[in-house]
Order: C-alpha cells, then sequence, then structure tokens
C-alpha cells in the first residue's frame, strides 16, 4: 500500500500551485516541499524579499502582495491549487494591521482563486483561534471559536477563517483550513531566539510550573499537512489541526531548549498572573516610547506559551494520512546545526 506522506497524489502529480508568503518561514519551506513532490511551483512574493532561496528551486516568481488584488489576480491566474500562507503573525501590531493584513487579504486571495478559477485552496490558519484554553482540555474541530478573543491577533484569525470556510463552494472553489500550533524549527526567527536569549540572560521561569501541555508544529510537519490536505479528495470543506502529536510540557520543552544550547534551565516558577501583569506593563512602555521592534514578553506571548490544552490531530491522521515526521529531540539537534554553521 502506498504511503499517501512520501508520495504525491495522481490527482495532483504535475500541478500548478501557488504559495502567498513563499519568502516566509513556513511558505519558503512549504514551496520546496511543493517541488519535491512533483508540483509546479509558482510563488507570491513582496518587491523586498530575498527572492534567492526560490530562484534556487526553479520556483516562478510573481511579485505582490495578498493586499494587492491586481497582484494577486496575475499569481492566480493559471493555477489550481493555491496554499494561502501569508500573513502578519507577530505579537506586535496594531489591531488595522492584523485586520488589513490576516483578514483584508485573505479576502483578497479568496476573490482571486475564484476569479482564477483556482480548484482547492490550503488556508493556513492558527490554532490561537479557539482561545488558546488553559483548563486541560481536549480539543478538537468541532470545538468553537474563542467567544471573546483577547488580543487583535486572533480577532484576525478568526475573521480569515471565516471568510475561507463560507466561500468553500463558491464559484466553484474548493477550501481547506489547516490550523497549527506554535510553529517552530530550523530558520524560525520570532520565538525560539527570543526564548533561547531570554535563557541565556537567565530571565525566563516556568510560568505557573510549567506542567501545561502546549501544542507545537514543525515546520516540516506542518508543510506536509499542508500538501496531504491539498490531495486529498474529501479534504474539501474540511478542517484539521496539525500539531506535531506529542504531549509535550511547556516544562519539558524549556529544558530541552536550554540543554540543547548549554545554557542553565530556568530556576524558578512564577504564577501566570504575574507574568501576564509584567507582560502588560513591559507593553505600555514599549508603547510610550514608541517602540517597533516587540519586547521581550507580551500578555499574547505569555498566553501562548501558558495554553493548557491536548489538541487532537486523529482528524489528519485519518483523512490526510498525516504522520509527523520531525520530534522535539530531532528538531532541536536541527537547530544548533543550524546555529554552528
Amino acid at each position: 500500500m502506498t504511503d499517501p506522506a512520501s508520495t504525491p497524489s495522481a490527482l495532483v502529480t504535475g500541478a500548478c500551485a501557488l504559495v502567498s508568503g513563499a519568502t516566509g518561514f513556513l511558505g519558503g519551506r512549504l514551496a520546496a516541499l511543493l517541488v519535491e513532490r512533483g508540483y509546479r511551483v509558482r510563488a507570491l512574493a513582496r518587491p523586498t524579499s530575498d527572492l534567492s532561496r526560490l530562484a534556487g528551486l526553479g520556483v516562478e516568481i510573481v511579485v505582490g502582495d495578498v493586499t494587492d488584488r491586481a497582484s494577486l489576480d496575475r499569481a492566480c491566474a493559471g493555477q489550481r491549487v493555491v496554499f494561502h500562507t501569508a500573513g502578519k503573525v507577530t505579537d506586535w501590531a496594531t489591531a488595522d494591521d492584523f485586520m488589513a493584513v490576516n483578514h483584508g487579504g485573505t479576502a483578497n486571495v479568496i476573490a482571486a482563486c475564484q476569479a482564477a478559477g483556482v480548484a482547492r485552496l490550503v488556508h493556513v490558519s492558527s490554532l490561537t483561534v479557539l482561545g488558546l484554553p488553559r483548563d486541560g482540555r481536549r480539543v478538537d474541530e468541532q470545538s468553537p471559536y474563542a467567544a471573546t478573543p483577547p488580543d487583535p491577533y486572533t480577532r484576525s484569525k478568526i475573521a480569515a477563517e471565516r471568510l475561507v470556510r463560507e466561500a468553500h463552494g463558491q464559484r466553484g472553489l474548493a477550501t481547506t483550513v489547516v490550523r497549527p500550533g506554535v510553529i517552530w524549527g530550523r530558520g524560525e526567527l520570532t520565538i525560539v531566539p527570543r526564548l533561547v536569549e531570554l535563557l541565556r540572560q537567565q530571565r525566563l521561569p516556568y510560568i505557573g510550573g510549567g506542567h501545561n501541555c502546549i501544542g507545537m508544529s514543525h515546520v516540516d510537519n506542518l508543510a506536509l499537512g499542508c500538501a496531504l490536505a491539498a490531495e486529498t479528495v474529501a479534504a474539501a470543506g474540511q478542517l484539521y489541526h496539525v500539531t506535531d502529536g506529542d504531549e509535550i510540557s511547556l516544562r519539558q520543552a524549556l529544558d530541552a531548549l536550554a540543554d540543547t544550547y548549554g545554557l542553565a534551565r530556568p530556576r524558578s516558577s512564577v504564577p501566570f498572573w504575574a507574568v501576564h501583569g509584567a507582560a502588560a506593563l513591559v507593553e505600555l512602555l514599549a508603547r510610550l516610547r514608541g517602540r517597533e521592534q516587540p519586547p521581550a514578553i507580551s500578555r499574547y506571548g505569555v498566553r501562548l506559551v501558558s495554553c493548557h490544552c491536548h489538541y487532537d490531530i486523529g482528524k489528519a491522521r485519518r483523512e490526510l494520512g498525516y504522520a509527523p515526521v520531525v520530534h522535539l529531540a530531532d528538531g532541536l539537534a536541527a537547530l544548533v546545526k543550524e546555529n554552528a554553521a
């Protein structure tokens, strides 16, 4: 029996596929994987982006942006599949910025796909739309959105995901939503480097003991899940959670990260409310100073690493044939090799 995770489906072998955000962390890895799986890949990239890696893959490049509908029309023309990975992923932006890119950009992608006759749109959302619960519950694709999202990033991701799900079956477009957890791996510049720096400065405590179970998605695992979502006929109109499938606590993750980099493990534990309050103060001071770069900690970041729930990936395993290929130890070892290179 053929392994769906290692062999392209006959449905899409040689298909034309557009990747938005292809110069980003996930988009770049996905573009490379699609080339490996036999796709003819086109990338939507901003003119200020470094295009050398994509050019080396033989990827066709269309200069543009998800907020520029005309560029999306050019990029989507003649494509069978579109992978929408572009978005504003940060804990330091205004609500208007988040909505313009994550909601408005997604609306543009949908409209361009419909106008071009694209068959399948795979949209990368986020498990944050479920509100980052802290009560240890099991969460699956039937779980509701966060009732009162406390941050603009989450609100923008919920709004974007709703657009995609509502667009399924409209004007011939089939849509599939993939929700990852914390995306990590070689080349990630947002979360792991900040944690490593805090560990190096011995300024990173465990939060509430660090026994909370966190959802992590290695970039290679997530790229595979996205490809399978496009290649599986029955995935049309569906929603999938794609994580590493490991039951990892925050304490285990931080200890492993510290050990991997030869740094001291956190020496203390601080209650969630205290760290969250400190993050609020740090944010306030940063905004008063007009800081453009994100501060060392933020309320969203604290909520993200303090999330305690069990993300069920059974549906992706059953329906997509998804099986994680990278786990924590191997992924961390690759990070060290990257830094040593």
